[in-house]
C-alpha cells in the first residue's frame, strides 16, 4: 500500500507539471512559427505615377474595393492559386486564407462589381514582370526581396492587424 501512494503522489506531480508546461509549449511554437514564416511583401507598380498606399487603400485595392488609383485605371495580378506566396499575403493583408479570397472575388466577380486580380501561371517574379510590362497601369505584389529594382513600391504588407 505504501507503493502505491507513492506511486499516486509521483503521477499527480508529472501531471500537474504537464499542466502547465502544454500551454507554454503550444504558445512558444505558435510565436516562433509566426516570426519564421511571416514574410514581407510588396505592392508594386512599374508606373512611377502612383502615390504610395495606405493600410486602408492596399485592403481595399484586394477586396476589389478599388478599381482607380491616382485616377488611372488598374489591373491586379495574383500568384498561382496553391502558391505559398498567395497564402501569406492575403493572410497577412487581410487575414484571410486562399478558399475566403476565391469565394470572395467569386461573389464580386458573379455580380459584376469587380473583376478578380490575373493568376499568373508561374510561381515566380519574372512571369510577373513580363506581365506587368505590358501595361503600365498594372499592380502586382511579391515577396519583398524579389520586387525589382525598376519597381516602385505602394506599399510594405507586414503581420498587420
Amino acid at each position: 500500500m505504501y507503493h502505491r501512494k507513492d506511486n499516486l503522489e509521483m503521477k499527480r506531480k508529472w501531471l500537474n507539471i504537464h499542466y502547465w508546461l502544454l500551454p507554454i509549449l503550444c504558445l512558444f511554437i505558435s510565436v516562433s512559427s509566426k516570426a519564421i514564416g511571416a514574410e514581407k511583401y510588396a505592392i508594386f507598380t512599374l508606373d512611377q505615377e502612383f502615390a504610395p498606399l495606405s493600410v486602408s487603400k492596399a485592403r481595399k485595392l484586394y477586396r476589389g474595393k478599388t478599381k482607380r488609383l491616382s485616377g488611372k485605371k488598374i489591373e491586379l495580378s495574383d500568384w498561382p492559386e496553391n502558391s505559398k506566396e498567395r497564402t501569406e499575403f492575403y493572410q497577412s493583408l487581410l487575414g484571410k486564407n486562399t478558399a475566403q479570397m476565391n469565394a470572395h472575388w467569386a461573389s464580386l466577380s458573379f455580380s459584376g462589381k469587380a473583376r478578380p486580380p490575373k493568376e499568373m501561371t508561374q510561381a515566380n517574379t519574372e512571369t510577373l514582370m513580363q506581365w506587368m510590362k505590358q501595361k503600365s497601369y498594372r499592380i502586382g505584389y511579391a515577396p519583398l526581396e524579389h520586387v525589382p529594382n525598376e519597381a516602385m513600391v505602394l506599399f510594405i504588407v507586414e503581420e498587420l492587424k
